[in-house]
């Protein structure tokens, strides 16, 4: 089987109970014939973050953008009008990778956690990749992620 490497965008922090479901996702992948590339995890950074994340990004043949939780808001406005319920946010990180991936036209798979606001590139409709839903709730969601692990390797083995 060929291997893929596929740039990671994931926060590198998350909740205890995602970590713990992390151990199976990264073997996941490398069944699926993935090699993960994330800044901050196994590869560490020689220069500026952002030129660094372009450098691995380019060497990796596709993109898996996890819009995992990381900021929580609970009061303030949004476009002038008071937030009535709290929400989460992504990292800033994977909006900016996610740009990066886009625009080197690599197969990108975005994935944006139940609960995160769709804001930016996890808006449907912002930029031509669907958005998929996931909750890191239980062991179920690594098994989801095998059918799109199997739609991106046939995208990079057939584009």
């Amino acid at each position: 089987m060929e291997i893929i490497d596929v740039f990671l965008s994931r926060p590198n922090w998350v909740a205890d109970h995602v970590e713990k479901h992390f151990h199976e996702f990264y073997p996941l992948l490398e069944q699926q014939g993935f090699r993960p590339r994330t800044i901050g995890k196994d590869v560490v950074p020689l220069s500026t973050p952002f030129d660094h994340v372009v450098k691995v990004m380019q060497q990796c043949q596709c993109t898996i953008v996890l819009g995992l939780p990381q900021i929580r808001v609970e009061t303030g406005r949004v476009k002038g009008k008071e937030i009535e319920e709290s929400f989460s946010l992504p990292t800033e990180w994977n909006q900016i990778e996610a740009a990066m991936s886009i625009m080197l036209n690599k197969p990108t798979l975005m994935m944006v956690h139940k609960g995160v606001a769709a804001r930016g590139l996890f808006d449907r409709g912002a930029a031509n990749v669907f958005v998929h839903e996931f909750h890191t709730l239980g062991r179920k969601w690594v098994k989801d992620f095998e059918p799109k692990l199997a739609a991106l390797r046939h995208a990079v083995l057939h584009n």
